[in-house]
């Protein structure tokens, strides 16, 4: 493959993986609106609840990578 077909390709796949960063306000936002399709109403401790329901269903839906022998334990 040609130099700059290679530099386009790299190109690309960074702004794919740049495009599909997150921030925490973002992720919050989603968590509100999804709580408040649920019927909960905001500043409430439901709402607290359902938000915290929320981001540990979001942090434990991605896969467990155990350390093997590529990545040594601490």
């Amino acid at each position: 493959m040609p130099r700059s077909a290679t530099n386009v390709l790299l190109l690309c796949l960074l702004l794919v993986g740049l495009a599909a960063c997150v921030s925490e306000a973002e992720l919050r936002k989603q968590d509100e609106a999804q709580c408040i399709s649920y019927g909960f109403k905001p500043n409430t401790a439901d709402f607290a609840s359902c938000l915290q329901r929320e981001n540990l269903a979001r942090r434990y839906s991605y896969p467990y990578v155990a350390p093997g022998y590529w990545y040594p334990y601490p």
